[in-house]
């Protein structure tokens, strides 16, 4: 349980004052979610210093930063004692303090913690020297594919991991290599020991999360002087969660404690989530077992769950039973509170209606029986899902704590355009102008982003006062270019704000912002060519970083936001807490490598694909609602808790974890356990099943009073089969009805909606209310409800036809649109589409060159394209390559016999077949009303019935099929044949 969640006078039930009142030996203590282990540890804590214990000699132990924070603040609540030590503390933690310790005896610098993401570089550059030079070890010829993926290197560095966990080495690695037939073990013995070379080199004195604790305990091991000083500070040892202790923390734990020293463990293996970080659930058991000795630990199960629901309640236990026992069962299904509350499932037809379900429940929640935002929240099983629900349900009018800790801070939308500054201000000087220059593209997106401040409509506006003026002047350069050329200009940098057009102030501001930084560059020597060994002072990155953000002006403009509140004050605090998590990663990497160029640390933070672990504390918004995984979501509860998207292959995820390098059956091999064979495999898959039932469970069991688990049940998704464990039966109810959102526009349309269709059916009562309700939302000028505003009531602007009298040019691909709904086809054709529509607009674009130039050239290069009335940013990425292949995929589907028709000169193109996709590209007339046809006009000689749905499997006798590939857009249901244009009439 939550140590917020009973007070330091809540009443303790019989087991629970057991545990507190427990001395002289080990106690091990299990109980099901919601029995408050945490809350009687923390309480044994506070009576042991209040009995005369120093709480520096109190070794207390949790499974994250995030979890000993909680336990730190609720023992020190009311201690009336002072402490030096942390009151709670993580086996990391502990590890670091024993290394400090020994640093410190032996005069040598102190040690430091390398993160996820620098681990992640540096087996990263290791593995791509091995490419690009030849050497490194010879791995297995199935795994030559492979080598080179993200998902090789994250394998590989999990079965590094669990090797150093276990004080597994390379010769190790070599013998259980040879003994259980796998080389590939062998392959990483000999990075792991390059890895260790290349780290004590480049950092010494440095150790990596995995292997920090087996570090410290190897030297407490070996050095009987440091194990008696530390055990001179130990006089309790208690360990919260301890089903998360991993094999290397419990291998400390035993080695710090000193023999006969009172501890507790409390935990329950069922709740284990940390599995991917190597948690053993069972290993306190174990633990409790070595210290106690031959006699046992004294044992306590704590049967009563406080402050949850009895139908909460019932839920947990009937997952916790579908879990692989470990241990005994004793702490299964414990008595619940007479709480009332709620545990249900809702089954959505689509990922839309589900997040509008999910929102209206939060909301209802909220505004209706007055449940804070804080004490709401909503449970994903990824980080993928995370993104989406948080999405939808800020859409939804529901306030959403966002976590950026996931994000790799060079690609956080608020530090990369510092981190384009830096790259611009640290190059080698071209030799003229201000020491620096930016490319179009580098201009365009500095003056788009904060650091410019430049919208969409004002860097439109400037591209085209720039352009006029260039051709104006005979001169044929792009808009692009002259944007450029004008953020290089000296002169427009130098010129007074007052006159300067307002178009050209963002110019100006970025220009003078790089010209701070490349000060910054100048003064210290950072230049290329200075620096790393040339005994030459060099600016390091926090320097230049801290010039440009001076003069930036964003601290101000952004601290006014974030004190203004709101959704604009929240983004703020989220960019303020990236900026500051940049500079800590700048200035840890000067202290780390002082000397280093600047452009080492761009390179460093650029290619980091994983987000470093910080201790910046970010801004926290507390009136808001939080999406979180199980294992961020673990020892935490709320009132109400949302777990969304159990979908049937998602939750649970059976696939085996390590399929390709087995770290795992690693682990298996060092405990002399099977590695290969059918039993192996079912264990394999034994421990997948549980450790996502384990999730399961967790999720479940973090609300107090109600739970809501939902799924989408559609052609492409079904539910579940863990929600029969939620609600059996749910599957005999049909899809949920979900209703208006809980918003001010959601109101106003419900209410609009039923004035209209009571008016319409004589209930003069329920439209009189409506309006009524109408009329008094409208005096608070709550957006559409003022009938002035209805569109439907207001005067015809114009008369004037949108199109000229005429045929109505329309493309194939939308006359399935035009026949499910004609309003919707109008307005999507006159500009109402979200996005840019990318594809839409370039397939027309080359349909529309083909069909009218059938001897176009070439079409690859940009200026082919300059009169289509295409913009800058399509050209981006990807986007360059596909007009180039466009035409040729057409021509390869056209018939080189039709007249006028045939691949351009130089195509490389042959003409094979007729794809009846492409081959109605001349003018298709499309009748109206019951006679619709569909011609595909004089040359083809073929019509088809427009309703008739299309199939690959039928075509007209002799003429050859599409050959569109898999994944590609169908054509419009009803065409046989297609075209690009046509004409409705």
């Amino acid at each position: 349980m939550s140590v917020t969640d009973r007070g330091p006078s809540a009443a303790l039930d019989p087991t629970q004052e057991r545990v507190v009142a427990h001395r002289d030996g080990v106690l091990v203590a299990q109980g099901a979610p919601g029995t408050g282990k945490t809350t009687v540890l923390v309480r044994h804590v506070q009576q042991r210093i209040s009995a005369g214990l120093a709480p520096d000699h109190c070794l207390v132990i949790a499974p994250t930063r995030q979890s000993a924070s909680r336990v730190r603040t609720a023992i020190a609540r009311g201690l009336g004692a002072t402490h030096t030590q942390p009151l709670a503390r993580t086996a990391a933690s502990l590890a670091f303090a024993v290394l400090r310790l020994a640093a410190a005896r032996a005069d040598e610098p102190a040690p430091r913690l390398i993160s996820g993401a620098e681990q992640d570089a540096v087996l990263r550059e290791l593995l791509a020297g091995h490419e690009e030079s030849g050497t490194g070890p010879s791995w297995p010829p199935d795994l030559e594919l492979a080598r080179r993926t993200t998902g090789f290197r994250d394998q590989l560095r999990d079965l590094l991991m669990r090797a150093v966990e276990h004080g597994v080495g390379r010769a190790d690695l070599e013998h259980l290599s040879r003994v259980h037939g796998r080389p590939e073990w062998a392959c990483a013995g000999e990075v792991l020991e390059e890895y260790d070379q290349v780290t004590a080199l480049a950092d010494p004195g440095s150790y990596d999360p995995a292997w920090i604790c087996t570090a410290a305990a190897g030297l407490l091991e070996g050095d009987e002087s440091l194990r008696a000083v530390v055990h001179e500070r130990v006089s309790f040892v208690g360990v919260d969660d301890a089903q998360e202790l991993t094999a290397s923390a419990a291998r400390l734990l035993d080695v710090v404690r000193p023999a006969g020293v009172d501890s507790v463990l409390v935990g329950d293996p069922d709740a284990a989530v940390l599995g991917f970080r190597g948690a053993v659930p069972g290993a306190f058991l174990e633990l409790g077992e070595r210290w106690a000795g031959e006699a046992g630990p004294a044992r306590e199960t704590l049967g009563v769950r406080h402050g949850t629901s009895g139908a909460v309640g019932e839920v947990v236990d009937r997952v916790a039973q579908r879990i692989g026992l470990v241990g005994d069962a004793r702490h299964r299904g414990p008595i619940s509170g007479d709480e009332q509350g709620t545990g249900s499932v809702r089954i959505t037809r689509s990922a839309a209606q589900e997040a509008s379900l999910v929102a209206r429940w939060l909301r209802h929640a909220h505004l209706v029986e007055g449940v804070p935002w804080q004490e709401l929240s909503v449970i994903a099983r990824s980080v993928q899902q995370q993104d989406a629900v948080r999405r939808a349900l800020a859409s939804g009018g529901v306030p959403v704590r966002v976590d950026r800790s996931s994000v790799p801070i060079g690609s956080d939308p608020a530090a990369r355009p510092l981190l384009l500054a830096l790259d611009i201000v640290t190059r080698e000087a071209p030799g003229v102008g201000p020491g620096w220059s930016v490319d179009p593209e580098e201009a365009l997106e500095l003056l788009q982003s904060p650091l410019g401040g430049m919208d969409p409509v004002g860097l439109r506006r400037l591209r085209r006062s720039l352009r006029g003026a260039e051709l104006a002047a005979g001169g044929l350069r792009r808009a692009d270019d002259l944007v450029a050329l004008r953020v290089n200009d000296p002169d427009l940098r130098s010129a007074a704000p007052a006159d300067l057009p307002p178009e050209l102030a963002p110019v100006a501001r970025v220009g003078r912002l790089l010209d701070a930084g490349r000060e910054a560059v100048v003064r210290g020597g950072s230049t290329p060519g200075r620096g790393e060994g040339s005994g030459q002072a060099v600016t390091g990155p926090d320097e230049i970083l801290w010039a440009l953000w001076s003069a930036s002006g964003l601290a101000a403009s952004w601290s006014r936001q974030a004190a203004g509140g709101g959704a604009l004050g929240a983004r703020a605090d989220r960019d303020l807490d990236a900026v500051l998590v940049l500079f800590e990663a700048a200035e840890s990497y000067a202290e780390r490598l002082p000397g280093a160029r600047p452009r080492s640390f761009l390179d460093s933070v650029r290619s980091a694909e994983l987000a470093a672990d910080t201790l910046v504390q970010g801004a926290r918004r507390t009136e808001a609602v939080e999406v979180l995984t199980p294992h961020a979501a673990a020892g935490r509860r709320w009132r109400r808790v949302a777990v969304v998207g159990v979908q049937d292959g998602i939750w649970p995820d059976l696939r085996l974890r390590d399929t390709l390098l087995g770290a795992e059956a690693l682990v298996s091999a060092v405990h002399g356990r099977p590695v290969a064979g059918p039993e192996a495999w079912r264990a394999a898959q034994a421990a997948v099943r549980a450790d996502e039932l384990r999730q399961f469970h967790v999720a479940v069991s973090r609300p107090t009073e109600g739970l809501l688990v939902t799924a989408v049940a559609s052609t492409d998704d079904q539910p579940s089969g863990l929600l029969d464990l939620v609600e059996p039966g749910f599957r005999e109810r049909p899809p949920a009805e979900v209703p208006p959102p809980m918003t001010l526009r959601g109101l106003v349309a419900e209410l609009r909606r039923a004035a209209v269709r009571s008016h319409r059916e004589g209930e003069r009562s329920t439209r009189d209310a409506a309006v009524g309700l109408l009329g008094r939302l409208a005096v608070e000028d709550v957006p559409g409800a003022d009938p002035a505003a209805w569109w439907t009531l207001r005067e015809t602007s114009s008369t004037a036809p949108v199109r000229p009298e005429g045929p109505v040019r329309v493309s194939p691909s939308r006359l399935q649109t035009f026949r499910d709904c004609e309003l919707r086809w109008f307005l999507t054709s006159r500009g109402a589409e979200t996005g840019e529509a990318f594809r839409a607009e370039l397939g027309t674009l080359v349909h529309d060159i083909v069909a009218h130039t059938p001897d176009a050239p070439c079409l690859s290069s940009p200026p082919s394209w300059t009169g289509a009335g295409t913009t800058w940013g399509w050209w981006r990425g990807g986007s360059r390559s596909a007009p180039s292949r466009m035409p040729d995929g057409c021509w390869r589907g056209m018939p080189t016999t039709s007249p006028g028709r045939g691949p351009p000169a130089g195509s490389s193109s042959a003409a094979s077949s007729t794809c009846r996709c492409c081959s109605v590209l001349r003018t298709t007339r499309i009748a109206s009303a019951a006679g619709t046809h569909v011609s595909s006009g004089p040359s083809t000689g073929w019509s088809a019935p427009a309703r008739a749905p299309w199939s690959s499997r039928t075509s007209r006798p002799g003429a050859p099929r599409c050959r569109r590939r898999r994944g590609a857009a169908r054509p419009a249901r009803g065409l046989s044949g297609g075209g690009d244009r046509g004409r409705l009439r």
